[in-house]
């Protein structure tokens, strides 16, 4: 499944049409942003503004709840149930858990968090992220959609007011009722904060149940190297001696954490080059959106992305659900 580049649109925000003539997937359409001569009076642009200073203040040493007090002080449908850290997972920073009350002792919805966390391993990049979920991470509560589900996405919306501008995108919704044969949802969500230079090596996003993500830009630039899995099969055993034939790639590609297999997607001149000669090199900016289909191992995109440009980025991932 080839990965598809579109534009935003929201007709409610102040927003320009561009035409990004700097990514060379070669289906680019005309992308939209925020008018930033006005982000005083654009709910969304403001949004991205104070987003990208929270994450700034974040990295500064700043507590995560501390920040999402100041965003919720006068919310009345989530109240703070407790905080944790995890310690087995040294790129947690601090996760936060609220409750959505109905009416006294009686909820809509328990256990939503929001989980702060740096992106890579490499102390040396200071990339952040925040996901929006339910329950246990350990069991995957989240895979099981019920009423949480809506409410954790309330919860990222009252967080991160610009959600809206991925959520009401018309041509989104027109390429996902499109592409999908039956009602969706937008859910799981992520918040990235790139620094130029950080992010994350290739992946793929297939989990059981997930159709495949929406990841928009919303400030500041991101390289993607992003092509079905099948692709880049082929790509690595044309590039790299000593991994096998495609079947034994592929099947490298679902076992244990290689090595071998890790220099060849992530340290591999040869194949960056080859990837970005083919039009598998995408550069986002403000108001693309990049649609990744997951829907197996076997068929989804794989893709490694990184902050570049001098500024730092700020995007939204949702995972692509079909509608409970």
């Amino acid at each position: 499944m080839k990965p598809l580049l579109l534009g935003l649109e929201r007709s409610s925000v102040p927003i320009w049409r561009i035409e990004n003539s700097s990514v060379t997937s070669g289906s680019t359409t005309p992308a939209s942003r925020c008018r930033s001569s006005s982000a005083s009076s654009s709910p969304s642009c403001f949004s991205i503004e104070a987003s990208l200073a929270m994450f700034a203040r974040l990295r500064e040493g700043a507590r995560f709840l501390d920040e999402l007090e100041q965003r919720l002080w006068d919310d009345e449908d989530f109240v703070y149930a407790g905080s944790t850290v995890d310690a087995v997972d040294h790129r947690e920073i601090e996760k936060i858990f609220v409750d959505a009350p109905a009416a006294p002792g009686r909820y809509h919805a328990r256990d939503l968090s929001a989980k702060l966390s740096w992106i890579a391993d490499d102390e040396q990049d200071d990339s952040l992220r925040v996901r929006f979920s339910f329950g246990h991470e350990a069991t995957r509560d989240w895979l099981t959609p019920g009423p949480r589900t809506e409410w954790s996405d309330r919860f990222a919306e009252r967080v991160f007011p610009e959600c809206a501008v991925i959520t009401e995108s018309t041509p989104l919704r027109a390429v996902l009722d499109a592409c999908l044969d039956r009602s969706w949802r937008l859910s799981e969500r992520i918040v990235y904060a790139n620094t130029p230079g950080g992010g994350a090596m290739f992946h793929h996003d297939a989990d059981p149940g997930q159709r495949g993500v929406v990841f928009a830009q919303l400030a500041g630039h991101t390289v993607w190297l992003a092509l079905p899995r099948a692709e880049l099969v082929d790509r690595l055993a044309e590039t790299s001696a000593g991994l096998g034939d495609a079947d034994s790639i592929g099947a490298a590609l679902d076992g244990e954490p290689d090595p071998r297999l890790w220099d060849a997607l992530n340290a591999n001149p040869t194949l960056t080059a080859q990837l970005a000669s083919t039009g598998r090199l995408l550069v986002l900016t403000p108001g693309d959106a990049l649609l990744l289909p997951s829907h197996s191992a076997e068929c989804c995109a794989w893709h490694s992305v990184f902050g570049v440009g001098d500024a730092r980025s700020l995007a939204h991932s949702y995972g692509i659900f079909d509608h409970a």
